[in-house]
C-alpha cells in the first residue's frame, strides 16, 4: 500500500543515496508521477561553491539529485529501499548564470520517458522568477 508523507516531514537522507557533505537538495517540494521539484539554499560551505558562486557541476548534480529524490520518495512511500542511479547523458544544457551564496534554487524535473531502467527528464532550475538552467538528463537506475 502506498502511503503519502508530507514533503516537509521527509529528510533528504531518507530519499537520497548520497550522504553529507554531498547532498545538494534541502528538501522535496513537489512530487507526482511526472514532475518532481526540490529546493536548495546555496551555502558557502557547499562542496560545489567557489568564489561565492555555485559551480556548473553543482547545478548538474542538483538536477541529478532531484531525479534521485523522485525515485527515493516513491520507494519510501512504497516501503522499498533507496536505489542508486547514474547520470547516463546530459544534453541541451544551458546555464544562463551560476547562483550566488544565499540564493535559493527551485529545481523541477519533468519525466519525458522511462524505458529499460533509463529515465529521460527535462530539467529547469529557477531562482525566483528567473530560469537559470535548462537541460535534458538521462538517469540509469542500478
Amino acid at each position: 500500500m502506498v502511503q503519502f508523507l508530507r514533503f516537509l516531514d521527509v529528510s533528504p537522507l531518507e530519499i537520497l543515496p548520497q550522504r553529507p557533505p554531498f547532498i545538494l537538495i534541502d528538501g522535496l517540494t513537489h512530487y507526482d508521477e511526472g514532475t518532481t521539484s526540490t529546493r536548495l539554499t546555496i551555502r558557502s560551505k557547499n562542496l560545489f561553491v567557489a568564489g561565492q558562486r555555485m559551480l556548473a557541476t553543482g547545478l548538474i548534480e542538483n538536477i541529478a539529485q532531484t531525479c534521485a529524490a523522485r525515485l527515493g520518495y516513491f520507494n519510501l512511500i512504497s516501503g522499498l529501499p533507496v536505489k542508486i542511479g547514474y547520470i547516463g547523458a546530459i544534453s541541451g544544457l544551458h546555464i544562463a548564470r551560476t547562483p550566488k551564496v544565499g540564493e535559493i534554487l527551485d529545481t523541477t524535473i519533468h519525466v519525458k520517458e522511462e524505458v529499460f531502467g533509463m529515465t529521460l527528464v527535462e530539467a529547469e532550475i529557477w531562482i525566483g522568477e528567473e530560469r537559470i538552467v535548462t537541460a535534458e538528463m538521462k538517469i540509469a537506475i542500478q
